[in-house]
């Protein structure tokens, strides 16, 4: 769990004065200070800690609050019982001014308890992010499609995976903290697994075979054991719980397929969700193979080799004829294929003018000899931005 200054007062039993909402914030780190400004010594995101000895007076206390403020502290754990019987007056209600979480430590409270108690949660979180980090290394190397059969089954055997595998795959707004979601969602499910952040994308590997309960049972008796239906379900029900918790999220699953076919069930189901994101109009709850339109072209290309020499014929002229600024014609492009050639909402997604996007595109047709009136053209800058993405 993520510490923030909620969480960890919850803890130690104690109860916010101010700023219930801003509590919510990530705590990187707790120091314990005396100055009347301290900001120059902080990066942002601290829990402080005083006994406020030096804030003698209503200004000083309102000026220490704004400077917290100001620079982002997450929040100010003030000690009574020393130079102050109770909160300052001044000081609670500058806090509730601007919002900030305050709360009071009482004289029975050691500032090391609370120091403790946080840096122990904090070692847990760089734990779980060194996990995270050498698990997201296993599925890269994976995914290079260099691994025979038994090397890829080697690495995969540790989390419970075996001949069979599926991938599921979502883009919610924050991966890093919906990924122990996902795991503590596979882990109660007592789904074999492997939760990894890729191409931006929350990834989770299971292995279709030994899903259990009753989602296991519905795939089976629809069917059979590893069915779509399976890998569909088990997303379905993690997207509606992410969804309760960090706002929209798009889900999509791959077909269960051979273990060595890892790599083709993952662009499967990130080849899916590409899909359904270019739809006009709604989108699946899950999206599935059956939503992937033009991509099983791309998919059924086998010979990476292949694909990446075509997506440089169309690319390459960008890239080559502008320098270090064919990568922002590029994006720009992408950008603007996304936008279906809508040209305000493309140059909004770009945060630059329309007449800028403009310029940009008119810069394409030059360097590539095409013309983004003609369809024919459109999809193949299309597919080659796409195709680009699998030969990676």
């Amino acid at each position: 769990m993520e510490l923030t200054v909620a969480s960890l007062i919850g803890e130690l039993g104690l109860e916010l004065a101010s700023g219930q909402e801003s509590a919510q914030a990530h705590v990187r780190w707790v120091h314990s200070t005396e100055l009347p400004d301290p900001t120059p010594w902080l990066k942002g995101g601290e829990l402080l800690l005083s006994t406020g000895i030096q804030l003698t007076g209503p200004k000083l206390q309102r000026e220490l609050i704004d400077r917290l403020a100001d620079h982002e502290i997450a929040g100010l754990g003030f000690g009574t019982g020393f130079a102050h019987k109770r909160l300052p007056a001044a000081l609670l209600n500058a806090a509730r001014n601007r919002g900030f979480p305050l709360f009071e430590v009482p004289y029975e409270l050691p500032f090391i308890a609370i120091t403790e108690r946080a840096f122990a949660q904090l070692l847990d979180e760089r734990y779980e992010l060194l996990q995270r980090t050498m698990v997201g290394d296993v599925l890269a190397e994976v995914l290079t499609g260099h691994l025979y059969p038994e090397d890829l089954q080697a690495r995969l055997r540790p989390f419970g995976i075996g001949e069979q595998v599926a991938v599921l795959a979502f883009r919610p707004p924050d991966p890093g903290a919906a990924a122990a979601v996902v795991e503590g969602l596979l882990a109660r499910e007592r789904v074999p697994s492997l939760v990894a952040i890729r191409a931006g994308l929350l990834c989770a590997v299971i292995d279709p075979g030994a899903v259990r309960g009753s989602l296991g049972a519905a795939g089976k008796s629809a069917n059979g054991a590893g069915s779509a239906s399976v890998q569909v379900e088990l997303a379905r029900m993690i997207r509606a719980e992410l969804q309760g918790r960090f706002g929209e999220v798009r889900a999509a699953a791959s077909r269960a397929t051979a273990t060595h076919s890892l790599r083709m069930a993952f662009h499967e189901a990130r080849c899916a969700l590409e899909a359904v994101r270019l739809r006009n109009g709604s989108a699946p709850e899950v999206a599935t193979y059956e939503d992937l339109g033009a991509f099983q072209l791309l998919l059924s290309l086998q010979d990476d080799d292949a694909l990446s020499s075509y997506c440089r014929s169309v690319l390459d002229p960008i890239e080559q004829g502008e320098g270090e600024y064919g990568d922002e014609l590029v994006r720009s492009l992408d950008v603007f294929i996304e936008h279906n050639g809508h040209w305000e909402k493309a140059a909004n997604a770009l945060f630059c003018h329309r007449h800028t996007l403009r310029y940009r595109i008119r810069r394409i047709e030059q360097l590539t000899g095409r013309d983004f009136s003609n369809a024919r053209d459109r999809i193949e800058f299309w597919l080659a931005l796409r195709g680009r993405e699998l030969a990676r």
